[in-house]
């Protein structure tokens, strides 16, 4: 749709008396009026005009003269300023050689005339050539400043490569008809990548051209623009010679002085680029050769992110069963240690509280030694249980999660004298079996550093359920630490065990966040999805 403003009849009046063409063709008409009534002008007294000799002689029809001279040379350019100067001449000569009573005044007039329009064609031309190189360097630093916007705001290379081959073909005014070839180094070959308006049997034979092989391989070989008028006929056109006739220009693709690959274009036989173009042709090749590197940069790039993601995910998949295979080996042991060893441990400790009991006359001291072995047994028997419990305690695999760290906390205070709270927020309910250990091995965890390290007098522990996550929060009272900036300085510091609860957080989809300062006690948050 068209917007058309329709101005005031004052306004438009306005602007008509201020145009200086209004101006000239009002100058014209007075002037074109005066000399037609000459005739009269000359009849009047010489009391009002003065001698009337130059109006005789009509210099100023023969300056008029020059007008349409100069109109049609900027109009039409110079042939058509030429043209119209010699009708000029034409109309002047015969009052040269027969009108005129000063023949010689007559010629001077015509040489005047033929030099002043000659001269006015000759700066009409010079214009209109200045308007043409103005308007072509305006076009194509367009098409420049387009190509370099593809280049830097797209890394897709066959968008790249595509779009700037529109170009090109706008630019130079070229029937679609090319493609482009991009190198690849291993194998010193050329293979198409994209192309336009070539026939299917170009495309099956020519999708792979060796460097140094027929025009395009040359080209990719000495970094040159190539341009053959008759590029068919060329001795080192050596491939698919049956084509129509055409002309052959080709473009090498550079970047960094690396030779990427080429652009190639098949115009007419008539086509004629000058020097200008093919340097041009080769800057452009040039800027798509830095987009062609640009992409594939990238492509290496995202492939070796994407590598990398794979090798973080069968990572993380090889440790996911490496802990699960451990988990395994831990609730085997402990289910040995309380099936068998517990059970023979307490089997000893009553034989040897029967024997310190014997009505049978055992000596005193050996009574007294009884006594000491049945303590022995049972402290060693308490400590299998510890042991059985810190490996795996059933009551995770049978209660769920809230019991086994209800166990945790009474142990940490029956042992170490730390007041501990555990508080729950939300619905309780039975997490997956694998996400209710991962919980419980970093509260274990986070606990026993604050028994090693903290020197807290409480902690509290909260249990979050939402709808599809679980979030557990510890927190002391100790005397904190300065966290380092990186997990791998943690390492350095010996904390292995913040590092093992990260790790097994990551390995279900969660997150692991710790924070602490000197004097200000820590905090232990785990967020994992359920």
């Amino acid at each position: 749709m068209m917007l058309v403003t329709v101005s005031p009849p004052k306004k438009r009046l306005r602007e008509l008396l201020g145009s200086h063409q209004f101006w000239l063709i009002a100058a014209i008409l007075i002037i074109s009026a005066f000399l037609h009534y000459t005739a009269q002008i000359r009849a009047t007294p010489a009391s009002l005009f003065g001698e009337p000799s130059h109006l005789t002689r009509h210099a100023v029809e023969r300056v008029f003269l020059v007008l349409p001279v100069a109109y049609a040379s900027f109009t039409f350019g110079l042939v058509g300023g030429l043209l119209t100067l010699l009708v000029a001449v034409l109309i002047m000569l015969p009052r040269v050689v027969f009108a005129s009573p000063y023949p010689l005044d007559a010629f001077f007039e015509m040489c005047a005339v033929v030099l002043v329009g000659g001269l006015v064609s000759w700066l009409g031309e010079i214009q209109r050539r200045e308007k043409k190189l103005r308007r072509r360097a305006i076009a194509e630093l367009r098409a420049v400043n387009a190509i370099s916007a593809i280049v830097s705001q797209s890394l897709d290379l066959e968008r790249i490569l595509e779009s700037a081959l529109d170009r090109v073909f706008e630019l130079m005014g070229l029937c679609p008809k090319g493609g482009v070839f991009l190198s690849d180094a291993e194998t010193r070959e050329l293979h198409l990548v994209v192309h336009r308006g070539l026939p299917d049997e170009f495309v099956r034979q020519e999708s792979v051209v060796r460097v140094g092989e027929c025009l395009c391989g040359l080209v990719a070989q000495s970094g040159e623009v190539l341009f053959l008028e008759e590029g068919c006929k060329d001795a080192r056109h050596i491939r698919m010679r049956e084509m129509a006739p055409h002309a052959h220009l080709v473009v090498p693709l550079r970047a960094k002085d690396r030779l990427l690959g080429v652009m190639f274009f098949y115009p007419p036989s008539s086509y004629r680029p000058d020097a200008r173009s093919l340097e041009l042709l080769a800057a452009i090749g040039n800027q798509v050769g830095v987009g062609v590197e640009n992409a594939r940069l990238y492509e290496q790039e995202r492939r070796a992110v994407d590598q990398f993601r794979i090798s973080q995910k069968e990572l993380r998949f090889y440790v996911r069963q490496v802990n699960r295979a451990q988990e395994e080996e831990r609730k085997r042991m402990a289910r040995e240690l309380h099936d068998d060893t517990a059970q023979a441990l307490l089997l000893l400790s009553r034989r040897l509280d029967a024997l310190a009991t014997f009505d049978g006359g055992v000596p005193e001291p050996v009574t007294q030694r009884l006594e000491e072995l049945r303590e022995l047994a049972t402290s060693v028997l308490q400590g299998v249980r510890r042991f059985s419990q810190d490996l795996r305690p059933p009551v995770l695999d049978d209660l769920g999660l809230l019991p086994a760290l209800e166990g945790l906390v009474t142990d940490l205070f029956e042992e170490d004298g730390i007041e501990t709270k555990l508080g729950v927020v939300g619905a309780e309910r039975r997490l997956p079996s694998e996400t209710g250990l991962v919980l419980f091995r970093i509260v274990q965890e986070a606990l026993r550093n604050v028994k090693r390290h903290s020197q807290a007098s409480a902690v509290e522990i909260t249990v979050e359920y939402r709808d599809a996550r679980v979030k557990i929060r510890i927190s002391d009272n100790g005397r904190g630490f300065e966290l380092p900036e990186t997990v791998g300085e943690l390492a350095q510091m010996g904390r292995m065990g913040l590092i093992g609860m990260q790790e097994r957080a990551q390995l279900l989809g969660g997150t692991l966040a710790v924070w602490s300062e000197p004097g200000q006690g820590t905090t232990v948050v785990v967020d994992l999805p359920v």
